[in-house]
């Protein structure tokens, strides 16, 4: 049964990651009463792959899917930083995309929900811009960001995972911090270490509600938290689709399998794990076979 209320859910995603996409709006919907409407930042999500996702949640009939082309904003001038896609930037622009909303959800496309997402929509972030996890028991990218990027950053032990945000979309608006956030970014754009998440912590140190661990549940860190049952699960470390002993990979399989990516994941960890084996192996053999044509093979193959 379907209750009244409306949760907004914001998801970014590019052709790339639409599996994962699919997998994280299936898990919201498995789980969750309230109707949901999921907004998609989309960084160019193909037709095919959009129908895909739209029938891997067919059956969930309180949900509604809207797509917003992020290309409008520019995002190719932020910074491609190692692992993370430049679409990663696109969550700035939640306020300006939904003025008249009040309140959303943000969520990376690495996590699963285990229980109702109603839970943490009504947690109050009254008097705060937004609500998020804290990394306090994880020090080193607080450290980096005091030591190399922002030395006015005061307490290491301040700094959240932006993977789960809620956002009073109202206080965003009215104190300009999506334009604060982009200047900032492009200020530090040759420092950042974590992407746009330097830049909320940089911004909204002090100034942002603490959230409980069971809504951005790490599970590389479990041995961190005490007796957290996560509500939502956050692959940040290993991916269940890049390592076979990713923790809580059978969650993630429980999900991925549900959806029309099911074939396409599976292949995606067999491929990951096969080219990690081929490159141990070739590292291997290059320490310790000190043979001439050993070296010439490997020179010629880089």
């Amino acid at each position: 049964m379907v209750d009244k209320k409306i949760i907004q859910v914001f998801l970014a995603s590019d052709e790339n990651y639409t599996p994962f996409l699919a997998v994280t709006m299936y898990s919201i919907l498995l789980n969750t009463n309230s109707f949901v409407e999921f907004y998609i930042l989309d960084g160019g999500i193909s037709k095919k792959s959009r129908q895909k996702v739209e029938k891997s949640v067919s059956k969930f009939h309180n949900k509604k899917i809207t797509y917003f082309n992020m290309k409008q904003f520019e995002l190719q001038k932020f910074p491609n930083i190692s692992h993370y896609s430049v679409n990663t930037f696109s969550r700035y622009f939640i306020p300006k995309l939904t003025p008249n909303i009040s309140k959303a959800i943000y969520l990376d496309v690495d996590t699963i929900l285990t229980g109702d997402i109603s839970a943490l929509f009504d947690e109050s972030i009254a008097g705060y811009p937004l609500g998020a996890v804290p990394e306090d028991f994880y020090k080193k990218n607080g450290e980096f960001l005091k030591e190399n990027i922002y030395p006015k950053y005061q307490n290491p032990d301040n700094y959240f995972n932006a993977g789960v945000l809620i956002l009073d979309i109202q206080k965003f608006i009215d104190n300009n911090f999506s334009d604060s956030l982009i200047k900032a970014t492009v200020k530090y754009a040759d420092k950042l270490n974590c992407a746009d998440q330097d830049i909320f912590n940089i911004i909204f140190e002090g100034n942002c509600k603490k959230l409980d661990y069971k809504y951005n549940y790490i599970p590389d860190f479990s041995l961190n938290y005490d007796n957290v049952s996560p509500l939502i699960i956050h692959y940040a470390g290993k991916k269940p689709w890049k390592v076979l002993n990713a923790p809580m990979m059978k969650e993630f399989f429980n999900i991925s399998d549900k959806t029309t990516f099911a074939f396409k994941v599976r292949c995606v960890l067999v491929k990951n794990v096969f080219n990690q084996t081929v490159k141990q192996i070739k590292s291997f053999l290059y320490r310790n076979i000190k043979l001439p044509v050993v070296k010439l093979f490997f020179h010629k193959t880089k």
